[in-house]
């Protein structure tokens, strides 16, 4: 064997063994078009990302203990895709899901997609995606960088998103939905194995299981929300906490809420297209950043109120 080949082999050796023993028992399991990180044999998190994929998604989104937060495809809804970013209407074009016949189908594709893991657990990835009707040129590109945080020592992460959107030749018309709000942009669906749900947001208002929309904060602006639960088979408590970023896309939006135990579903969502439509010039961009906050508990109000000013500096 070459001496450099030995080299290589050696060094590649290493490194395997040191993402297997750092931290707790966290290692690496990447595909194709997915990475996830695992506690032993159980998935803490996993980002997909083929092209094959409607949407990019995070699923499963977990604590390290194996609490789950998020669903994917729910019957009711099975163009929710747990943690995931999409638009509603593009130029009249339903760019959310294909339930509506009456409108023209667009089509989110990821062109190229990088996926960094790092020794220290953390992650970065770099996807350019791009927006057009079925059948029709692109309209709309997007940039996107996602990085992840290693879990810390109570099991909490951190999941940075950030996505600049460049329309093209033409001006793009963005519209968010009309049930009860328009939603559109970077959601959540929780976890429907779980109880005791309750949602808050920065300016203190709190809702907790309800019919229908969030009786109290559905379509108020704010600068951060918080959806914790209790695992039904754990009794474990978890949440997760989006926070807006101040340079964001029309910050501090509209929030769409849903917590209805009864069906079950819980859903939260920034969406800076609630309350009226956008319409993006020929060339010009826009950007939406946001912080995902994974933790265990309930939330702590003030905790996350610093986390936002931290995040809101960078």
């Amino acid at each position: 064997m070459k001496p450099n080949i030995a080299i290589r082999i050696c060094a590649l050796a290493m490194l395997l063994c040191t993402l297997a023993a750092a931290g707790d028992s966290f290692a690496w399991q990447q595909g194709e078009s997915s990475l996830a990180l695992l506690n032993g044999d159980r998935v803490v998190w996993q980002f997909n990302y083929g092209k094959d994929l409607p949407k990019p998604y995070f699923f499963p989104l977990c604590l390290p203990d194996g609490t789950e937060l998020t669903a994917l495809g729910p019957k009711d809804h099975r163009w929710h895709y747990a943690l995931w970013f999409s638009w509603k209407e593009l130029n009249h074009a339903n760019y959310w899901d294909r339930s509506d016949k009456s409108k023209l189908a667009g089509a989110t594709d990821v062109l190229t997609a990088k996926a960094q893991p790092k020794r220290d657990h953390s992650a970065r990835f770099d996807l350019t995606l791009s927006y057009h009707p079925d059948g029709g040129p692109p309209i709309l590109s997007e940039k996107r960088t996602i990085t992840v945080t290693p879990p810390a020592k109570d099991g909490s992460y951190r999941i940075d998103w950030s996505a600049v959107f460049t329309a093209g030749h033409e001006p793009v018309f963005m519209k968010g939905g009309v049930s009860g709000g328009g939603y559109a942009g970077m959601s959540a669906r929780m976890a429907q194995n779980s109880r005791d749900w309750r949602l808050v947001n920065s300016e203190g208002i709190e809702d907790t299981a309800c019919p229908g929309m969030a009786k109290n904060l559905n379509g108020k602006r704010a600068r951060w929300e918080d959806f914790s639960l209790v695992d039904k088979a754990s009794g474990k408590t978890a949440g997760i906490a989006i926070l807006e970023h101040p340079k964001s896309f029309r910050h501090p939006t509209q929030w769409h809420n849903i917590v209805d135990e009864k069906h079950p579903f819980g859903y939260f969502s920034p969406a800076p297209l609630w309350s009226e439509p956008y319409t993006l010039p020929a060339g010009k961009s826009l950007t939406v950043r946001y912080r995902i906050l994974v933790h265990p508990g309930r939330p702590d109000k003030s905790a996350i109120e610093r986390e936002w000013k931290e995040f809101s500096r960078r």
